[in-house]
Parts: C-alpha cells; sequence; structure tokens
C-alpha cells in the first residue's frame, strides 16, 4: 500500500467512526425511555383513532339495565373484594377482577374478535399470599359475559345467577393452591358513584368512568386450602363495576384504591389518580347501608403517605397513610396488615388487607399500581 492509499484510507476509517459515533448518541437520544406512564399506556394506551362511545356526564348510570355488558365502550370491568373467615375465626381475603379490554373498535367473531379478557385472583391469609391470573381472547367460547341470565367467565372461573342481575349469584374460582365456591346476596342497595355514576377522575383531563359499588354483600361457602382441606366460610364482600373508554389516558401513572368498611353499616371508598405532569386528583365516597351516599369533593379529600416500603427489585411502595376529610370528621391512618403482597400482574401491583385507626377503627383492602 503506497502513500496516497494509506492516506485514503485513514480518510475513509475516520469518516466511518465519526458516523457510527453521531449514529449511536442519536440512537440512544431517540430511543423512547420506559417509564411507569409509558408502560401501563403500551398496555392499556388511549383509544386514539379507535371509535368507541365517550363517557360524558349527562348520561346516568340506571339499573338494572346496566348490569348489562357495555361492548360500545372500550372497557369495562367486575370486582369482588370478599372477607371471609373460616368455623375458627380465621381470615381469609379474597380479590378477584374481571376485566374486558376492546383493542380495537371492530365488530367480530371468533379469533378476529378485538375483545380481550383478563382475570386475576388474590388471596391473603396466615399461610401467605397466592395469585392466579388468566387472559383469553373472545369470541372463541374460552371467555366472554352474558346478561340474561347474568354470567361472566374465563376457563373454570365463573360468577352467575339465576337472573339478568348479579346478585344473588355463585362465584367459583380456582387455582393450583386453592379454590373457593361462594354464594353472594346483597345486603344493601347499589350506589352510584359521582354524579349519578359519572366518575370523574381529574378536573382538568378528559378521564371519567360510569361506576357503581356495593358494599354490603353477605357470602357463605366453601373454601379449599393448599393442603387440601376444605372450610366452611362466612363473611361479607364489596362489589364494583366500571366501564368506560379512557382506561388510562396519555400522562397516567398509576392509582391508589382503598376499601374500607368503617362499620357494619357504612363503608367508604377512596381513589387517588396519579399523572404524570398534572396533581393528583382524589375522590371518596360515603356509603351506608340505605343506600345513602355523600360524594365528597376533592379539595375535601387529604390523602398522604407516611412511610414506604423497599421491595428486593427496587420498588417503593407507600403501605402507610394517612385520610383525613374534614367535613366528614374523618382522620384515619391506614396501614397495611402484611407488607410483601407486590404481585405481577399485567399491571404490576401491590393488594393486600388494611387496618385504620382514628376517627374510626376499620378493615378493608388496598390496591396500588404505578410504582
Amino acid at each position: 500500500m503506497n502513500r496516497m492509499q494509506k492516506l485514503i484510507f485513514s480518510c475513509l476509517l475516520v469518516v466511518v467512526i465519526a458516523s457510527t459515533s453521531i449514529w449511536l448518541t442519536e440512537s440512544r437520544e431517540s430511543k423512547p425511555s420506559v417509564t411507569k406512564a409509558s408502560y401501563i399506556n403500551t398496555v392499556f394506551g388511549s383509544p386514539g383513532r379507535k371509535v368507541f362511545e365517550p363517557v360524558l356526564p349527562d348520561r346516568d348510570v340506571e339499573l338494572p339495565r346496566d348490569f348489562r355488558f357495555h361492548p360500545e365502550f372500550q372497557h369495562e370491568w367486575w370486582q369482588m373484594v370478599v372477607q371471609l373467615k373460616d368455623e375458627s375465626g380465621q381470615a381469609y381475603w379474597l380479590r378477584w377482577r374481571f376485566f374486558r379490554y376492546a383493542s380495537d373498535d371492530r365488530i367480530a367473531t371468533g379469533w378476529q374478535d378485538p375483545q380481550i379478557y383478563i382475570a386475576n385472583l388474590v388471596m391473603n391469609s396466615h399461610l401467605g399470599m397466592f395469585t392466579d391470573q388468566r387472559i383469553a381472547r373472545g369470541g372463541i367460547g374460552q371467555a366472554g359475559g352474558l346478561s340474561r341470565p347474568f354470567r361472566v367467565w374465563i376457563d373454570e372461573w365463573s360468577w352467575r345467577s339465576l337472573s339478568s342481575q348479579p346478585l344473588p349469584g355463585n362465584l367459583r374460582l380456582s387455582s393450583d393452591k386453592f379454590s373457593v365456591n361462594l354464594k353472594l346476596k346483597q345486603t344493601g342497595p347499589y350506589a352510584l358513584i359521582g354524579e349519578n355514576g359519572y366518575h370523574a377522575k381529574h378536573d382538568l383531563l378528559p378521564r371519567a368512568s360510569y361506576t357503581f359499588e356495593s358494599p354490603f354483600v353477605a357470602s357463605i361457602g366453601e373454601l379449599t386450602l393448599p393442603d387440601g382441606k376444605t372450610l366452611k366460610v362466612t363473611g361479607r364482600a364489596w362489589l364494583s363495576k366500571e366501564w368506560g373508554s379512557e382506561l388510562v389516558g396519555a400522562n397516567y401513572v398509576g392509582e391508589d384504591n382503598f376499601l374500607l368498611w368503617l362499620s357494619d353499616t357504612e363503608a367508604l371508598q377512596v381513589s387517588q389518580y396519579r399523572y404524570k405532569d398534572n396533581m393528583p386528583y382524589t375522590t371518596a365516597s360515603l356509603i351506608d347501608i340505605n343506600g345513602n351516599i355523600i360524594n365528597i369533593p376533592s379539595e375535601d379529600i387529604i390523602l398522604k403517605a407516611l412511610s414506604y416500603t423497599e421491595f428486593a427489585s427496587g420498588t417503593r411502595v407507600p403501605l402507610s397513610w394517612n385520610l383525613q376529610i374534614p367535613s366528614q370528621n374523618i382522620d384515619l391512618v391506614i396501614n397495611a396488615r402484611k407488607r410483601d403482597n407486590w404481585v405481577n400482574f399485567v399491571v404490576p401491583q401491590w393488594q393486600g388487607s388494611v387496618t385504620a385507626k382514628g376517627s374510626d377503627s376499620a378493615i378493608g383492602f388496598m390496591q396500588l399500581s404505578g410504582y
């Protein structure tokens, strides 16, 4: 190689190295970072150009009409939180959620059905925490919902009644570790959250859903433990239902949900929605066994995390809270009964039973996501 060839080769080498360095720098800068907000939006993003029914304040929730399923909306879910006790007084907590999400707005059947069903199950007790999750596509019989008579199912998990109303009904769930077969009967009316069921999730962002709650449900049945022993159990349950078309929103990060039985005749539901570039928005509803409901303005709710627990993964979760609602003379310190209740569902979250002390002595359930 003569001098001229060496000079040309050296120049080309410099150009290649410089170009590669610029490309790598631009790639790093353009690569989207995976944040809590972007992860949740990747799983359950905004509708975008998809056409679903909007959630508007001029549409009241009406029962029994709205026990039906709402495929014209992008998502809907049913949830049951159950506190059970066996004949010796030992407590067991269950949380089961059945969730429908439309990946697009097509109307199709079979494998082309855009409806996706996700159900997850958590049991907390002195034996530890047990979890299970099922995911299925609609249209092939593996999962779905019917209105007359009422039924929702995914694989062998099912909740059904003999009428178009969900209660009284039968809930059957099983996993590799345990199974439960419960009869559920309503002991108090349904309560419409927000403005006749229109539940706003921020005062500046277009986020809302239709929601109703039933905190007073009696349960009786059988619970089979990991050792195969079957126990007779009784207790109470809290039924929730929500549907809408803006599940998370562009800046959504996560939420904190509390279901508290203040007494045998009064219950409190609190939700805090957290956003990347906006202040959190908190809602609360005080419900009694006669169906009376007080929807509390966001500005009258003070919800503060008191302490955090860090898990081996590095995730820090607030498991102690102070809740104040001055207009209702409520001032509570809420603490998790057990700390290691992190579950890696489609959206990772903390779920578990809680106690609350202060103005009232309460028990309930807490669900935290986006941490």
